[in-house]
């Protein structure tokens, strides 16, 4: 029994042995990121039978596990994903919001400086340094507008850069995996590599970071990895690549693609940012969805406040006695037409006009074409818009004429397309930088009316009046000035109503009818002609106007146009002014920004949450291995006591005689 004895011991000594060093090896890694505690599995070794008993032999260690629950790992993966797409998204969007309530200060306060000017130029339109004045101010307002928009666009090459930064990231933790799988694969013929293990979960982490991602594990060991569930990264011991190539049809938004182990020409488009998570995600939700479509909306206000002067310019003469001309840049300019449409078809060429300011989103929209019928879709809602064939204008064919009044604009494409062609219409992103001053001096600036207004004197109501030139509408056309001065007159329609219903007829010099029984609209404008009477306040029946040309070039009927601009709403549908529209973007984007801070703090609430469930498992210890370390160095004395026991008792036997 002694050999037996001795055996026993020897065996003791030795799982006592691995237990020191699997414990000393948690102590040491403690503060290793991604370590997962290991445990020696310890069990009974077969028994002797003897002397019709069974006498136990001793211990043997079966293997060195990991403290891994595979759910846990799978939890914390799934909210690392959130966690780190949330907090990117939100760092994003704080930059943003501080840029845009900046850009909106200066904004303010130009325009507020150019409506005192404004009234300058009204109070005394012949003083020249009130004009140059107001033209300084425009300029200032032109400035910045543009470095707004220089600064999303550079701020849209820098995530561009990042995101091809990124993908090269993903594909180093993609080569980093396969080789650890096949260095698992390897070292499993002879265990479990613990450790090996431990590095690829922690490049899975890493790569969760950046992409969201599914694993799937094999039973070889190796582990695949799926971007989004859809797209291999890792198969096995294969790595597919990531790939940054230009937009199409935009080559600056540029796109993912996924390239085959070996065949980089083989590979799979990621049509847009794909619901790519992580931090990957948040950068192209950010690029394609908040800095896009706000430089839309800030070109939107741009282009109407162009659009607005331009039309008062037009109407009034400036200092010189010359037709105002521009005070901007012509909003429907070609260059800036052609810049609104993207193709992926390089034969397709295409251009937007916009028609009514008023109409304007602000949105940017994909267009597709169905053999005759098109579909516009918004890129930011997701809403969609159907034009049938027979809406399409082909009377200038082989162009083709698209037509959408509600939304503020048209498309002219060349040619038809083809039903695989990615079109991309952006009426407004150019907004911001198209916005210059075309005027060279103050005295270009049209402060003085082409047409006036006067009440009669003996008007009994309290009706007051502007008018002002606009397009006529066919089959009207602009009065000749030998028809001028008009009469307007406020009349009883004849209905017999009580009270009296009133309208309004309108005379030539002389005297023949240009209007009869005229009503005012919902703003309370009346249009003959090319002439639009604005009414305020409430008319009398047979009270008098009288509408005639302005003389002289220094009359301030136009530069009072000029003033209401401030307070008039035609942007978004009638219903805000200038002032209105900035504030209604920046109070978007606060609020974007606000509700991402919370989901970035419950996203990092939910990530904690799980990371200390899985190490409360996986984690270690240090009190716990403090006990364990004692323990087994009391096994290992005790056993080793054991041997020294089974020696004594062997010489003790070969000493007898």
């Amino acid at each position: 029994m002694a050999v037996d004895i001795y055996q026993t011991g020897v065996s003791g000594l030795l799982a006592a042995q691995g237990q020191l060093a699997t414990t000393g090896h948690n102590i040491a890694n403690v503060n290793t990121e991604g370590y997962s505690r290991q445990r020696v599995e310890q069990v009974t070794t077969l028994p002797m039978y003897h002397g019709a008993q069974f006498y136990g032999t001793g211990t043997r260690v079966t293997d060195v596990t990991r403290m891994y629950q595979e759910y846990a790992f799978r939890d914390v993966l799934i909210n690392n994903t959130e966690q780190a797409g949330a907090e990117a998204l939100y760092n994003h969007l704080s930059f943003l919001d501080q840029s845009l309530t900046g850009v909106n200060k200066g904004i303010a306060s130009s325009l507020d400086d150019m409506y005192k000017a404004i009234n300058a130029v009204a109070d005394n339109p012949g003083n020249l340094g009130n004009r140059d004045l107001m033209l300084s101010n425009a300029h200032d307002l032109t400035n910045h507008f543009n470095e707004f928009y220089s600064a999303l666009d550079q701020e849209m090459v820098i995530k561009n850069r990042d995101i091809q930064s990124r993908a090269d990231h993903v594909t180093t933790l993609a080569n980093g995996i396969a080789e650890l799988n096949q260095e698992i694969f390897n070292a499993g013929q002879n265990g479990s590599p613990n450790d090996l293990m431990d590095q690829r979960d922690r490049l899975i982490q890493e790569l969760g970071k950046e992409v969201k991602v599914t694993t799937l594990k094999g039973d070889n060991g190796m582990v695949s990895v799926m971007l989004g569930g859809r797209e291999p990264l890792v198969s096995g011991n294969q790595a597919y690549g990531m790939e940054v190539r230009p937009g199409s049809p935009d080559p600056q938004q540029t796109e993912l693609y996924i390239t085959q182990p070996g065949k980089p020409e083989l590979a799979t488009r990621l049509k847009g940012s794909l619901d790519l998570g992580g931090e990957m995600g948040a950068l192209f939700h950010y690029r394609d969805q908040v800095l896009g479509p706000n430089l839309s909306d800030m070109g939107k206000v741009a282009i109407g406040i162009a659009d607005a002067y331009n039309q008062v310019q037009k109407q009034g003469v400036d200092l010189n006695g010359e037709p105002g001309k521009n005070f901007f840049t012509d909003i429907n300019d070609p260059q800036a037409q052609k810049s609104r449409f993207l193709s992926s078809n390089s034969n397709i060429d295409g251009s937007v006009t916009i028609s009514d300011t008023s109409k304007l989103t602000g949105g940017e929209y994909t267009l597709k074409y169905y053999g005759g019928d098109y579909m516009l879709t918004d890129v930011t809602n997701g809403k969609t818009f159907a034009i049938d064939a027979a809406d399409v204008d082909t009377s200038a064919a082989p162009e083709q004429t698209i037509n959408l009044p509600d939304l503020g604009f048209s498309i002219t494409l060349s040619e038809a397309p083809n039903t695989t062609d990615e079109m991309v219409i952006r009426p407004t992103r150019q907004g911001g930088v198209d916005l210059q001053v075309d005027l060279n001096s103050g005295d270009q600036i049209a402060a003085s009316g082409t047409i006036m207004v006067a009440a009669n004197k003996d008007n009994t109501g309290t009706g007051k009046v502007g008018v002002n030139l606009v397009e006529p509408t066919p089959p009207a056309a602009a009065i000749p000035t030998a028809d001028y001065p008009l009469s307007v007159k406020v009349v009883d329609d004849g209905t017999a109503a009580t009270p009296p219903v009133l309208v309004y007829e309108v005379y030539k010099a002389d005297g023949t009818a240009l209007g009869t029984a005229l009503t005012p609209d919902a703003e309370g404008n009346i249009t003959f002609g090319d002439v639009q009477m604005n009414i305020k306040g409430t008319p009398a029946e047979f009270d008098q106007f009288v509408v005639k040309q302005a003389k002289g070039s220094g009359n301030n009927s136009n530069a009072l146009a000029f003033a209401d601009i401030q307070n008039k709403k035609w942007l978004d549908n009638g219903k805000s002014t200038v002032t209105d529209s900035l504030n209604k973007t920046a109070v978007e984007i606060g609020g974007i920004t606000k509700n991402q801070k919370i989901r970035a703090q419950a996203a990092e609430a939910a990530y904690n949450q799980s990371y200390d469930r899985m190490l409360a498992t996986s984690g270690v210890n240090l009190d716990e291995e403090a006990a364990n370390l004692l323990r087994f160095q009391q096994s290992y004395m005790a056993s080793a006591r054991v041997v020294t026991v089974a020696s004594e008792t062997m010489n003790t036997l070969l000493q007898i005689r």
